[in-house]
């Protein structure tokens, strides 16, 4: 094996690690819960959401032009550490609706540290041996590390919230600390004696807005594939939040919390896996969608707890679709700014996050949260539309 090929290794173990660390939180399997078990009504929940989200705006692209500008690996340090200090505040919270909202502030920094940087560097680093080709497989097994490590988190912070949610909280501290002490070897190829070749940047950390905005400008399918992220599925994303709500209404068990939780990330992790097989079939872009609606409508109807097995379904059936969609993000781009790029594709996630959240909250306390789940799947009917006209104009949501 050369002395490249194990480097590679080497250095996508300790990716793949700090991916699953980062999110290995037990508190994922309650915080919502957490929420409403303390006072809070569904609306300030999701006032607290689109807060989250808010702040996300604020922070990401700032964050992602330092990491364009600097090395990408002092933010990956550090973002563990803030959104460790999420936990510490919910911990001293106990209902209070400000604290919650300054952990979420953290939360979103951290956040905003990691997301366009780890992406970039992952690239770069393919780019730098020469293996782009391989890029939407790495690119699952990153989200399968994540996915994995959102599912140990919520099988294990089942469990232990059965007996304490304060707990929960603690034990979520350990992984983030680890994850900062491996991001000291995710070395930046743009940095350092084993740069191949200087690498063209823009000239001033300001210069990096520009860049980005310069990316969209130029490639239509650039601006297709982030509306398809950001707008269609983000629905996605942002209902799972109200999923421990969903539990509650549909009565199922606390100490089954994590388990369900579990069992799509792990599932979601194998379809992330092999997302790369599906490559080359344009249509399920449009298809997936509507069979995740259709899942989505009958999980609305709730009965009993068996209801959630729909809902996990529907969530395990977009997969593929998040990393292939984000791989053709990758190769459309073609500027240096690439964590700056990336997180504008974040930004735009988050501001339909708000959006969303806030419409989905009030919706859930207007009509119950079972029947706001069922309107979540309409809504892929007009993107399946979208889509597929899009396709029939030449461009591609996914390769």
């Amino acid at each position: 094996m050369s002395s490249s090929s194990s480097d590679l290794r080497r250095f996508l173990g300790l990716y793949y690690a700090y991916a699953f660390l980062f999110d290995f939180i037990l508190a994922y399997a309650f915080y919502t819960a957490l929420f409403q078990l303390e006072g809070l009504s569904l609306t300030e929940i999701g006032l607290l959401l689109a807060f989250w989200s808010a702040t996300a705006i604020v922070l990401e692209m700032p964050s992602s032009a330092l990491s364009d500008h600097f090395d990408r690996r002092w933010l990956l340090v550090s973002a563990p550490l803030f959104k460790a200090l999420t936990f510490l505040l919910w911990i001293a919270a106990a209902g209070n609706f400000w604290l919650y909202a300054l952990g979420f502030l953290f939360w979103s920094l951290a956040q905003a540290l990691q997301s366009g940087s780890r992406e970039a560097l992952l690239y770069e680093r393919m780019e730098h041996e020469g293996r782009v080709v391989d890029f939407d497989k790495v690119l699952g097994r990153d989200n399968a590390a994540e996915e994995l490590g959102i599912g140990s988190g919520a099988l294990l912070g089942g469990i232990v919230a059965y007996y304490s949610f304060d707990w929960g909280l603690w034990l979520s501290l350990p992984p983030l600390l680890l994850a900062s002490f491996l991001a000291f070897w995710l070395r930046d190829t743009r940095r350092g004696a084993a740069a191949p070749e200087p690498v063209e940047t823009p000239a001033t950390y300001l210069s990096h807005f520009a860049e980005a905005a310069m990316e969209f400008r130029r490639h239509a399918d650039l601006r297709f594939v982030t509306t398809y992220i950001a707008v269609g599925l983000v629905i996605f994303e942002l209902i799972e939040e109200f999923d421990q709500i969903y539990y509650l209404a549909v009565d199922l068990p606390v100490w089954a919390w994590g388990i369900a939780g579990a069992a799509v990330e792990f599932f979601y992790a194998a379809a992330s896996i092999y997302a790369h097989r599906l490559a080359g079939r344009p249509w399920l872009a449009w298809l997936l969608p509507l069979l995740g609606g259709g899942l989505l409508l009958l999980s609305s109807i709730g009965t009993s707890p068996w209801f959630v097995l729909l809902l996990c379904l529907a969530y395990v059936l977009m997969a593929p679709l998040s990393v292939l969609a984000e791989a053709r993000f990758h190769r459309v781009m073609e500027g240096k700014s690439r964590a700056t790029t990336t997180s504008a594709l974040v930004m735009a996630e988050n501001i339909s996050g708000i959006l969303g959240t806030l419409a989905f909250g009030f919706l859930a306390e207007g009509v119950g949260i079972l029947p706001a789940y069922g309107w979540a799947g309409l809504a892929m009917v007009p993107l399946a539309t979208w889509v597929a006209h899009g396709q029939r104009h030449g461009l591609r949501a996914t390769d």
